[in-house]
């Protein structure tokens, strides 16, 4: 049974722009923290043992959270959210180390963008908001809270299902390339580090490779002939196989 928690309240926008002017030009740039997913996805589980965060605490519309980064273009402060979606704004800081900018990515039941671990997803015809701890092809397996008036860990939904009212996701992911690489000779790293996942264009997980050492433009030369999306610890790129 779902809880509807659509709170979302964006306060003092228009008076910070006056004041972001001013000072834009004199805020020093900070190192962002490498992601990759093993490391998101642990930050994630950690919480199910935090106090607050556990399984069946109660969790409803006066628990509000406000952004602590830019969410949807708004800046840090000014964004609020109530209820679920305000757990997916604490968990999707939390998981990034609060040093990535959030953004909203709208889509439809059978036009899905790529979903990755860490991401919020918004369901149920803009009526309930989960964050997303495993990817299956079109299946994700989520934390959510204001579920039953609770805080609850591991539910699968299918969003290519029409009914689970797919609307939209957000991710702190760095965005995809829009470079494509004619070879994937080019500007692939043939010993990654960490965790190496490459979708199909429409998000599908075709392969994944977790250890070190092993040869990406192999990898990649054993699959179909086509366009692929590959996704590093540090970078994102879109890769045509077709050698």
């Amino acid at each position: 049974m779902k809880n509807q928690c659509t709170w979302r309240d964006v306060k003092g926008f228009r008076r910070f722009l006056v004041s972001l002017i001013v000072v834009i030009n004199v805020i020093p740039l900070v190192a962002q923290t490498p992601l990759n997913e093993t490391d998101v996805y642990n930050r994630l589980i950690s919480r199910k043992t935090q106090e607050g965060y556990t399984e069946g605490t109660p969790w409803d519309n006066s628990h509000t959270y406000k952004n602590t980064v830019y969410f949807d273009n708004v800046p840090p402060g000014y964004y609020t959210g109530g209820g679920c979606f305000g757990f997916m704004m604490d968990m999707m800081e939390y998981a990034s180390y609060s040093d990535y900018p959030i953004r909203i990515i709208e889509g439809t039941y059978d036009n899905l963008p790529v979903i990755r671990v860490g991401d919020g997803v918004r369901l149920y015809n803009d009526g309930h908001s989960v964050v997303v701890l495993e990817v299956n092809g079109t299946e994700v397996t989520v934390a959510e809270a204001n579920y039953n008036g609770t805080v609850h860990w591991g539910r699968t939904i299918d969003l290519s299902e029409e009914f689970n009212g797919f609307n939209w996701v957000a991710t702190f992911w760095p965005e995809v390339s829009n470079t494509i690489v004619t070879g994937i000779t080019d500007n692939v790293n043939d010993s990654p580090t960490g965790d190496l996942q490459i979708y199909s264009l429409n998000g599908v997980l075709v392969k994944r490779i977790s250890q070190t050492g092993l040869s990406v433009k192999a990898v990649l030369q054993e699959l179909p002939k086509g366009f692929y999306i590959v996704k590093e610890a540090t970078k994102t790129y879109k890769v045509y196989n077709g050698e």
